[in-house]
């Protein structure tokens, strides 16, 4: 008799093995799925900064742009501001006109 309750207690012990490898196994599965998914999700993010990369480098050169051309035009209205107002900044000749039609 000792040694039934020996096989069953041994029993016992397999089934409880069994069980935890079984339980270890399926969130081996649920892992490897996960990290798949974040594998994917890194590779979507980096694609987005690179088009954001992309997308900022465009609208900085649409910026120099812009500004080159308010630096042209100020260039190119530098002389007549200093020749309307007495006065070489171009702020003055902008706001000459507003000046001149509040006092009218």
């Amino acid at each position: 008799m000792e040694n039934n309750a020996e096989l069953v207690r041994l029993e016992e012990f397999v089934d409880k093995l069994l069980a935890k490898y079984n339980k270890l196994k399926s969130d081996y599965h649920v892992l490897q799925g996960t990290l798949q998914e974040r594998d994917a999700e890194c590779v979507e993010l980096k694609n987005n900064i690179s088009d954001l990369s992309t997308e900022r480098s465009e609208v900085g050169n649409r910026v120099a742009g812009l500004i080159g051309r308010i630096e042209q035009w100020e260039n190119e209205h530098v002389s007549v501001a200093a020749e309307k107002s007495n006065n070489s900044s171009v702020q003055g000749f902008l706001f000459s006109d507003d000046a001149e039609s509040k006092s009218n």
